[in-house]
This record gives structure tokens, sequence and C-alpha cells, in this order.
């Protein structure tokens, strides 16, 4: 199962880019360009890259940008008042950035593992 980013977060972002870059062009490249810039390269992760996957034998989440990712084994991981654990560690997802179905659907399933 992906785990996708909010699209609804993504398209915020994507805004407010195309709202400094409009700014920038009626004002001249500023600093301002280059937050644009980066605004829109979030905003693209956001709706193209998934923030993780949940396999049959682990939960693997992935950075915005680069190659790495980190693994956690199902077996390890436990829901406590809807926050991840493994172990005695949280798990860092980022729920507010996090597609609110896929994040009910990700706690059901590490609930109802055996």
């Amino acid at each position: 199962m992906k785990i996708r980013y909010s699209t609804g977060f993504a398209a915020f972002l994507l805004v407010a880019a195309a709202l400094v870059l409009a700014t920038s062009v009626l004002t001249g490249a500023s600093v301002n360009t280059f937050t644009g810039v980066i605004l829109l390269l979030v905003g693209i992760g956001y709706i193209v890259r998934p923030l993780g996957e949940l396999t049959a034998t682990d939960l693997t989440l992935f950075a915005l940008i680069g190659p790495v990712k980190r693994q956690y084994p199902i077996t390890q991981l436990r829901v406590v008042d809807s926050k991840i654990y493994s172990g005695d560690k949280k798990v860092r997802i980022p729920v507010w950035a996090t597609n609110s179905a896929d994040w009910r659907t990700l706690l059901e399933r590490l609930q109802a593992k055996p």
C-alpha cells in the first residue's frame, strides 16, 4: 500500500509558488524567485513522490528529496492513540501532510496485524 502526501497541502504549496513567482516576474528577480522555485519543487514532490509504503513485512518511509529511506519491521510496530511506535521510539510521520484516507487505512492495517 502506498502512503501519499495530502493533495490539498500540495495544491496550497503550488498556488503559493505561483503567487511568489508572479510577484517575482512583476518586480524583477530577487530572493523571492529562489523561494518560489523551492516552493514549486516541493509542491511537485508532494504530488509525485509517495510518503511511504506498507508491505506485508515492513513500513518504508521515503525522503521527499533524495534516496534516503527508513524501514521499520511491521512486527515491531504498534499504534497508541493514533501514533505509530517502533519499539519505544515514535515513528516520525507528518500526519498533517499525509493523505487522510491513507493515514486511516495505515492505522487500521497496523492495528489488525496478527
